[in-house]
């Protein structure tokens, strides 16, 4: 490729008649979506400096990764945002923008130039590569006339038949659905890399008035794109660090897949398996989208904590104060995410089919000893009544061990000083009771029902007791269903609250 003074009609024929004759692949305009949030999580992750150059189809879903990663660069480095005349405002930065380095617009002059194409270029002292998309023409996707750029939005698709879905896209041939189709080349070819800043840099020495970092790009093209050596054991070591990045996303994918494959497989059993499955997906999905806000709120509360102690102006109370609230957020962050891991490890970990013979009275004991001087430092009576003479139970003594931490850690944390909590064990018919009792502040009717939901936080605590996650109580029903155990509660509001454990006898 050669540099010229005009943006060239088309990147596809310059980047394959080069010395590197790049590969294609077609993509959905959400696979390039995709490679692009990627592209910038990686470069956060291992926090890569970079300047990027870079061409995106219009849209505020288009920006978000460019300016996420906008927030990690120093003050050497910066974003070049490719637009048309008339869009630079899409890309300008709101008031009092959060993001240090909002892309700096390059307006290409000649319109007719990289009409549905696209691309993002990195350049860093020790790293380069290269994303270029080019748009298939043969899906009509927006109004004759209608600017390409301006009407790729990218997430709208159109089903047609299934009898019209071809096995396999072929060139020249139409997709499955009418929807914008990208061919796309990702490359660290010396070859691409350069030739790309070939093609870009006669473009922003016409604009050297319009910002003051084009004109000191210009005037010093080889500091912001220095030429890496591809030799190099630090360009070598980044490159891995990409490769094993994807590496570890096919993985993630094809445990997904097939998770989701035995999942199918499972499901087309039985159609009550089926509603089951489904509603499993679906409670994920929720739990996840909880996780995700129960572990903002305490970092948010965090920084704006942090934020106010900057005043000089702070008075000490009020110091000590926003102290006092750092801390509680950072033990509830810690139990949120000790309690997120407890369920992943039993998820990922725990066999349903597993049967260890447990004795109650050489597990049960030893955990209500263990929290005998929490009791005591609250003022709370904890004692137990467990017989020798109990039949063992089908139950993993850590899994057991785990159960009661829950249940005495629940009951001692709800009830006042001079309180009491009892745990007894009795056998019934085919299984063994395990009773925990407490004279704390009790559970309102309507409350009870959603004891067990994730993240469940009905009841009020004492202002120096601190707020738990909410997952203790999931964590008991998740291991007991996975040994064939069942609990329910009942509760009086003032009077207390009765946890009672039903786990099968062991039959070896």
């Amino acid at each position: 490729m050669s540099s010229s003074s005009t943006s060239p009609a088309s990147l596809q024929p310059l980047l394959q008649s080069s010395d590197a004759a790049p590969d294609y692949i077609q993509i959905k305009a959400k696979g390039l979506k995709t490679i692009l949030r990627s592209l910038a999580e990686f470069l956060e992750t291992y926090q890569v400096q970079a300047n990027l150059f870079a061409k995106l189809p219009s849209g505020a879903v288009w920006q978000e990764d460019i300016w996420r990663y906008g927030q990690i660069l120093d003050a050497d480095h910066h974003i070049f945002q490719f637009v048309r005349p008339g869009a630079e405002a899409a890309i300008s930065p709101p008031v009092a923008s959060p993001v240090p380095h909002f892309p700096i617009p390059v307006v290409l002059l000649d319109d007719q130039g990289w009409r549905g194409e696209y691309f993002v270029l990195i350049q860093a002292e020790t790293f380069a590569a290269l994303v270029v998309a080019h748009r298939l023409q043969h899906v009509p996707t927006h109004a004759p006339g209608e600017d390409p750029d301006l009407a790729f939005h990218g997430e709208e698709e159109y089903p047609v038949p299934a009898e019209h879905h071809p096995q396999v896209l072929a060139p020249g041939t139409a997709p499955a659905h009418r929807s914008v189709y990208l061919s796309i080349c990702v490359s660290i070819h010396p070859v691409l890399v350069q030739g790309m800043q070939e093609l870009l840099r006669p473009i922003i020495a016409q604009q050297t008035q319009t910002h003051p970092v084009l004109t000191d790009l210009a005037h010093h093209w080889d500091r912001y794109c220095p030429t890496v050596d591809p030799t190099s054991s630090s360009f070598l070591s980044l490159v891995d660090r990409w490769l094993l990045w994807h590496l570890r996303l096919q993985e993630h994918l094809r445990q997904t897949m097939t998770t989701y494959r035995h999942q199918a497989l499972e499901m087309s059993t039985l159609s009550s398996q089926n509603e089951v499955l489904i509603n499993t997906l679906r409670l994920k999905d929720e739990f996840l989208n909880t996780v995700g806000q129960e572990l903002r709120t305490p970092l948010t509360t965090i920084k704006t904590a942090l934020t106010l102690l900057d005043s000089p102006h702070l008075k000490p109370p009020q110091r000590q104060r926003y102290m006092d609230m750092i801390c509680h957020e950072c033990d509830r962050q810690t139990a949120l995410i000790s309690g997120v891991l407890n369920l992943l490890q039993i998820e990922t970990s725990a066999n349903p089919t597993q049967r260890v013979p447990v004795h109650l009275d050489e597990t049960v004991p030893p955990v209500v000893s263990t929290y005998q001087p929490l009791a005591e430092e609250k003022g709370v009576m904890l004692a137990y009544t467990i017989p020798n003479s109990l039949p063992k139970v089908a139950c993993p003594e850590a899994w057991l061990r785990q159960i009661m931490i829950h249940l005495l850690n629940n009951s001692i944390k709800y009830t006042q000083s001079g309180g009491e909590v009892w745990v007894t064990a009795r056998p019934a018919e085919d299984v063994v009771e395990i009773e925990v009792r407490d004279t704390g502040i009790g559970i309102a009717p309507q409350d009870l029902p959603q004891v067990f939901d994730y993240f469940y936080r009905g009841r009020s605590l004492p202002g120096d007791v601190p707020d738990g996650a909410g997952l203790g109580l999931s964590i008991v029903q998740q291991l007991l269903m996975l040994c064939g155990g069942t609990i329910v509660v009942s509760s009086q509001v003032d009077r207390g609250t009765t946890f009672l454990v039903r786990l099968p006898i062991y039959e070896g």
